[in-house]
């Protein structure tokens, strides 16, 4: 049991030295299980940030992909007719609406200043 002696002159007039004994063993437990919930915490908020930078990593390799993809349709060893172009821009509109939807999260796409 943590206990401290306090030394504490009491002013009530009746001219005694009064001691005055604080159990601080309740807030040792209580701090104890703050501590622990906050490296609880720390190890949760670092699990999440590793699942977003995955997710992230995966999505820049998939829209890699699928820009590889589209190049390749649009590569000049292949003629797309009119309507075969109509579809890779409208396919090539919906990549970029999705890529600025998504936006620059991760900041890779801003140059450090």
């Amino acid at each position: 049991m943590s206990r401290h002696l306090v030394n504490h002159e009491h002013t009530c007039g009746c001219g005694e030295l009064h001691l005055v004994v604080i159990d601080l063993q309740p807030f040792e437990r209580v701090l104890a299980g703050i501590r622990t919930e906050l490296r609880k915490l720390g190890h949760h908020m670092a699990t999440e940030a590793e699942a977003l930078a995955a997710l992230s990593a995966k999505l820049d390799t998939f829209m890699a992909d699928v820009r590889a993809a589209l190049a390749v349709i649009a590569g000049p060893d292949n003629t797309l007719g009119p309507d075969g172009q109509a579809a890779l821009d409208a396919l090539n509109a919906k990549v970029d609406a999705f890529e600025a939807e998504v936006g620059d999260a991760d900041g890779s796409d801003t140059a450090p200043v």
